[in-house]
């Protein structure tokens, strides 16, 4: 069996190893290839530093023999048998060098010696081009000190290395003038034994001087120029690869060690993969045991809350085409007196399995109480039916049930009501069933009660409002008041609370608690949303530095193009949306809140503030808070009326404020209308406060001459001197 969560899983331990090894295996290679870069660097730095060695060492030789005394007055005199005696026989006998020549001042070739023998002679070698070049390299250099240079020719014979310098007298070089002065020009060819000797003391074998072809360009190995400048040849050899060297000694251990590695983070990924699989198997259970009901299979409470709270059941409401049908077993009590609870289980799995036999194979069936239970049917066939399952379901339990001996007759009370799709919502349609089933309980019908408008209390009056509401903004009867919020700590107010006020022609001033509910059922939510914040968008102008809070209807955040219109608005009256807090109700976190999270996230990331309203009524925890980009927290008003009477609600509202102050979450507590209220309050550190003690909702103009009259500070009732507290009293022992 696979699961998403192991498959995930094991794919990121698997793609851990594989790129544990890589980056071993290319940190090792790359470490490897770098040392032999640095060794090629290191060679090629010392290959040029033997040949600068070569170039000063026949520089030395031709100087030692240029700058002498002796070899000019000889050469002075025209004294051949000393210049051979003392010049030629460097070459030819102690084979200092392989070349040598002495160039008299018209350039001609004087005197010259070479070896081998069958080596180019001077005269061959010492062509009018290479004397001008000579010439031109021996004139800048001075006569008085030992400045000979060098450069290279290609011959017949290979490469030559030589230098030239003039032969000038020791005693007065500074008089005699350098164009007067014999040139001598010596130097020995760069053969493969000159340059293995030279590499060798490199730990290089093969170092040689090899030809540069037409139209090749490197920079890998450094090149010989003549003196001409033209590319002659490069010096050529093969790079030390220590790294390499190193790299064959750490394989094996490397290998081994990632091996191993892998063995064990295989095992790990296997192990982690049965916990995992383990793990998804148990929370698939755990799921599936929080749904079903223990005693009977049947989906629980819970489960049928969470069909009825899906988008599919929402959108078969939406179409008129669901069904749900309630059943109450009458006269229960009564079995579980007889023959116990145990019986009474019994019982209930017994009728549960008679029911099941005639509902449809697509029915959905769950037991919602200890002797309640519940169909929820949809599509269109499934409507044509539900007259007949509900009245089955009233006959199937005409026959009496035998348990441990005895035989019961229960009867049932069932109700059931249709979707008529007009946007009925699930849980209209839900409690239109279950006041379907009280009336045949309270009616003690014998047969299935179909829902009709007839049972609703007041339900005339209510469509009454729906259709005053449609006209109420045009006639000018709805209007907007805000109520300020304050700072506890230094009461200033920050804030103002936008709420809507009906002044009807018809039924004169209608409570909101009144109205809002019709309005979400008819549709007419929506135009009173965008008329209070349009309205607080006007009136906002006059009070910069104030954000104004705006409560806002699950019946509107389900509209697609809620978000979308708000902007719009802002950008028409030119106010950014970071001055408005919308206060949300639990109930659309509840019914569907993957949809509530990335609508929240859409508004959020339009820059508006999201205030989480009475917290702490509904189905509050701290994953909401968690989940959902709250910026503000609302106590309910419920809490704040017991506070300091009621120890429990000191301690839940102790606890909220803590949880905010964890999750840098604000927390506001509204209905303050008592002076001990914000005092105990303020000792609890809660740092928004709003009540009517405080200040009472007020049209804009009363707002506006009551913030003129507070001034720059904006603190209300400065007449207020709160008493201090008893010294060491905290708010931990409020609950005392």
């Amino acid at each position: 069996m696979s699961h998403p969560i192991a498959g995930r899983i094991t794919f990121n331990l698997v793609a851990g190893i594989l790129v544990t090894v890589v980056t071993v295996i290319a940190g090792v290679v790359w470490m490897a290839y770098r040392q032999n870069d640095q060794a090629a660097a290191q060679t090629r730095t010392m290959v040029m530093g033997g040949i600068d060695a070569m170039h000063t060492r026949v520089q030395g030789l031709a100087n030692d023999y240029s700058w002498w005394e002796e070899a000019y007055d000889a050469y002075q005199r025209g004294d051949a048998a000393w210049i051979e005696a003392n010049i030629g026989t460097g070459i030819v006998d102690t084979q200092i060098a392989d070349f040598l020549v002495i160039l008299s001042p018209d350039h001609q070739v004087k005197y010259g010696w070479w070896t081998p023998p069958e080596a180019p002679n001077t005269a061959s070698v010492m062509s009018p081009a290479l004397i001008g070049k000579i010439e031109d390299l021996i004139r800048t250099a001075p006569v008085e000190n030992n400045a000979a240079r060098s450069s290279y020719v290609e011959t017949p014979a290979g490469t030559l290395l030589f230098a030239v310098s003039r032969i000038a007298p020791v005693s007065n070089a500074s008089s005699v003038d350098p164009s007067t002065l014999p040139v001598l020009a010596m130097g020995f060819y760069l053969n493969n034994q000159r340059l293995s000797e030279l590499g060798r003391s490199f730990l290089i074998n093969d170092l040689s001087l090899e030809p540069v072809k037409a139209n090749e360009t490197t920079h890998e190995f450094p090149e010989i120029r003549d003196i001409f400048g033209k590319v002659i040849g490069r010096l050529v050899w093969t790079p030390p690869t220590p790294g390499f060297a190193v790299l064959r000694n750490v394989v094996a251990p490397i290998a081994g060690g990632l091996l191993i590695f892998c063995l064990i983070a295989m095992w790990t990924v296997l192990r982690a993969r049965r916990l995992a699989l383990s793990q998804a198997l148990s929370e698939q259970q755990a799921i599936e045991a929080a749904r079903t009901d223990s005693l009977t299979g049947l989906t629980n409470r819970f489960g049928f809350n969470e069909l009825s709270a899906s988008a599919a059941f929402e959108e078969a409401c939406a179409r008129g085409e669901a069904a749900i049908i309630y059943l109450d077993i009458n006269g229960f009590k009564s079995v579980n007196d007889s023959i116990g609870h145990q019986g009474g289980d019994v019982l209930v799995g017994m009728l549960a399995e008679r029911l099941s036999m005639i509902l449809p194979s697509d029915a959905r069936f769950a037991r919602v109480g200890g002797d309640e239970f519940a169909v929820a049917l949809t599509g269109r066939p499934a409507l044509d039916a539900v007259a007949g399952v509900a009245s089955a379901m009233v006959h199937a339990l005409d026959q009496p049930f035998t348990v441990t001996g005895f035989q019961f007759q229960v009867t049932a009370a069932v109700g059931y009501a249709v979707s008529d799709g007009i946007d009925v919502s699930p849980e209209e349609l839900l409690r239109r069933a279950d006041l379907a089933m009280y009336q045949a309980k309270n009616a003690a019908e014998r047969d299935a009660v179909p829902y009709h408008s007839g049972l609703e209390t007041g339900a005339l009056h209510r469509k009454r409002l729906g259709m005053a509401l449609r006209g109420s903004i045009e006639a000018n009867e709805m209007s907007v008041v805000y109520q300020p919020i304050v700072r506890a700590s230094d009461l200033a107010v920050v804030s103002l609370e936008a709420l809507v006020r009906w002044d009807s022609k018809e039924f004169g001033r209608v409570s909101p608690a009144e109205f809002i509910p019709v309005a979400e059922e008819t549709g007419a939510i929506h135009d009173i949303g965008k008329f209070v914040f349009q309205r607080a968008c006007q009136d906002m102008v006059d009070w910069p530095g104030l954000r104004i809070s705006i409560n806002v209807s699950p019946a509107q955040l389900r509209d697609p193009s809620f978000a979308n219109d708000l902007g719009a608005i802002a950008r028409r009256h030119d106010v950014v949306p970071n001055r408005f807090k919308l206060e949300l109700t639990e109930g659309l976190l509840v019914r569907n809140p993957t949809i509530a999270k990335r609508k929240l996230a859409r508004l959020k990331s339009m820059g508006f503030g999201l205030s989480l309203d009475d917290f702490g009524t509904g189905f509050s925890s701290i994953g909401y808070l968690r989940q959902f980009p709250f910026d503000w927290l609302k106590i309910d008003k419920s809490f704040i009326s017991e506070l300091g009477a009621n120890p429990t609600a000191n301690a839940l509202i102790q606890s909220m404020i803590a949880l905010g102050d964890a999750m840098d979450i604000a927390v506001v507590a509204e209905g303050i209308e008592t002076v001990e209220q914000l005092q105990l309050l303020r000792l609890l550190q809660c740092e928004y406060v709003q009540g009517y003690y405080l200040a009472k909702p007020m049209p804009a103009e009363e707002i506006t001459a009551l913030l003129a009259r507070l001034g720059e500070s904006r603190r209300i009732l400065p007449e207020l001197e709160l008493p201090s507290f008893e010294p060491g009293r905290s708010a931990l022992n409020l609950q005392s």
